[in-house]
């Protein structure tokens, strides 16, 4: 949907820019559409349905796009084109100022959308972390940084247009205006096809767990920790890489929501970090061993269960404030004093 939007917008700003010398401009001027008011609405609906792969437009979701029915009416009015053209008038006509809390509504709409957007991704990555205990292929992180993109773009465009009419009368117009938005064009279709590729690669519908609030929680299930921990101390489960919840539950003879739940309750932990946390352990561990010269840093995170040098740094730090390489320096360090 996106990279439809601005297909059409690049290609009216590219004909609108060679053809400016010719009859045929006001006809492309005439069909040219910002579509302001449907970007917010593709990118929300965009990253719904790549984070939820069952998700289906219905007729009550069109009713986002009818801001774009408006603006799409507002541009085939005289007050668009008077507006637009009074904008380098002195002094501005009234039209103008109309113009541009129509453009300036619009930005506020690209805003509003990409801060749901990425409230829904968070809540996605959080849902992720009860059911697997590595993330890398599942995770849509990279589609934070196209909703930044477009949540500042047209924020950085209103301000650049305007230092551009004040300070230098339009004149730097043509070296900024088509190559910024074909390279937004560009970036459109980019996360289109990388959506389309990862969505056959990792996403599935995952239902929320709801969790008991704290206040009802009298006490501990001691029978699942002490059942969790044998499990995990014998069967060492956690040095499969490929570890989810599904496969824990399977093991302990549980289902997978009274699994998560009770790691919730009792660990304080989602699956992605409990999981996370034995691997770690199991590094420390290996660390101090006679045999952890035979491999590097990574390859004792790789035995460990993880499979991810960036996961493994990044899960490192968190649990003990230090990269691995600095823990194992101070480990060494502690060692050659005591003896």
């Amino acid at each position: 949907m996106l990279t439809f939007f601005y297909a059409i917008m690049a290609l009216n700003i590219v004909l609108v820019n060679i053809l400016k010398d010719n009859d045929m401009l006001g006809f492309f001027r005439y069909i040219q559409l910002e579509m302001l008011y449907g970007i917010g609405p593709a990118l929300y609906f965009y990253t719904k349905s790549v984070t939820t792969p069952s998700f289906k437009f219905s007729r009550k979701d069109a009713i986002h796009f009818l801001p774009l029915i408006l603006e799409f009416i507002f541009y085939r009015t005289s007050i668009y084109r008077n507006g637009a053209d009074g904008l380098y008038s002195t002094p501005m006509p009234t039209v103008s100022y109309a113009y541009l809390t129509e453009q300036w509504i619009g930005v506020i709409s690209i805003i509003s959308y990409s801060i749901i957007s990425l409230r829904l991704l968070y809540k996605h990555q959080n849902l992720l972390k009860e059911y697997y205990s590595k993330l890398d292929k599942r995770s849509h992180n990279w589609l934070k940084t196209p909703i930044i993109i477009y949540a500042s773009f047209f924020i950085l465009w209103n301000i650049i247009t305007e230092i551009d009419r004040f300070i230098f009368d339009r004149n730097l117009r043509e070296y900024y205006f088509l190559p910024t938005f074909v390279g937004l064009a560009i970036i459109c279709s980019w996360i289109g096809f990388k959506g389309y590729l990862r969505k056959y690669k990792s996403s599935l519908d995952l239902e929320v767990i709801k969790k008991i609030p704290n206040k009802q929680l009298v006490e501990k299930d001691q029978q699942f920790i002490q059942k969790l921990e044998e499990l995990m101390q014998h069967e060492k489960p956690y040095l499969n890489p490929d570890l989810n919840l599904a496969k824990l539950s399977e093991l302990l003879q549980m289902k997978p929501k009274q699994v998560s739940l009770k790691i919730n309750q009792n660990c304080s932990q989602n699956f992605y970090d409990l999981v996370n946390s034995y691997r770690i352990a199991a590094f420390k561990e290996r660390l101090k061993s006679s045999d952890q010269n035979k491999l590097s840093l990574l390859g004792l995170a790789y035995e460990c269960g993880f499979n991810s040098k960036s996961t493994f740094n990044l899960v490192f730090k968190k649990t003990t404030q230090l990269t691995p390489s600095q823990y194992f320096k101070k480990l060494k360090n502690e060692s050659e004093k005591k003896h």
